[in-house]
């Protein structure tokens, strides 16, 4: 079975990273072996609201070199981070073209995945591309969630902004739990929103009507 250690900017962002290699990888005998590096699970105890997450965790995470002792113990690591402000200092990925046209996704998360492998170092083109996965989810990871809450809306789950807001809405309307209350973000509610990835089938259903769940790679 295969094993994976990630590094993503919080740790609702790695429980539906989980899922979806659950449903990538995992069958009816084996499933694959998942750690996470960044962050540390230890850091949410039990009852208690996760650990602050951000692109600058990844970032400091990269350059520290966790992704190298990583790669020794798992044969995978997955790389995720948001292009929300992509912008930002440190970030440093422009969103729009020379002539100032927002970036398809396609190519926006090709430009974050070049910054992302130049924060890793230059030989892990050659040595570990192979073993490297880069989630990059266009502009946040809730619009990953979004073809398994909003059947029938092909425009609803195609959405690549205000992802957050667009769950939230729907999972109340659904009477069930929203991600995030007051700006604090539940690791169950996430779980569970993501939970229907962790079957190949959903996964293989809906992984291209959102566009940046489609390019993960």
């Amino acid at each position: 079975m295969p094993s994976f250690a990630i590094i993503a900017e919080g740790v609702t962002d790695q429980a539906v990273l989980e899922n979806i290699l659950l449903g990538y990888f995992g069958n009816d005998e084996d499933e694959p072996v998942v750690t996470y590096v960044q962050p540390p699970r230890d850091a949410t105890p039990k009852g208690r609201d996760p650990a602050p997450g951000g692109w600058t965790l990844v970032f400091q995470s990269l350059q520290q070199g966790d992704h190298r002792k990583a790669l020794q113990l798992n044969d995978y690591v997955v790389i995720h981070i948001d292009t929300d402000v992509s912008e930002d200092k440190g970030y440093d990925v422009r969103r729009r073209d020379a002539a100032g046209q927002p970036l398809t996704p396609a190519a926006l998360i090709e430009q974050v995945r070049l910054r992302l492998l130049d924060a890793m170092g230059p030989e892990l083109r050659e040595q570990y591309s192979r073993r490297i996965v880069f989630a990059i989810a266009v502009d946040s990871i809730e619009c990953w969630l979004l073809p398994l809450l909003y059947d029938g809306e092909p425009a609803k789950k195609a959405k690549i902004t205000g992802c957050l807001e667009a769950a939230d809405w729907k999972l109340r309307r659904l009477k069930r739990p929203p991600l995030s209350t007051a700006g604090s973000k539940s690791l169950p509610s996430y779980e569970k929103a993501s939970r229907d990835y962790s079957k190949r089938r959903n996964l293989m259903d809906h992984r291209g009507e959102n566009p940046s769940l489609a390019l993960l790679r």
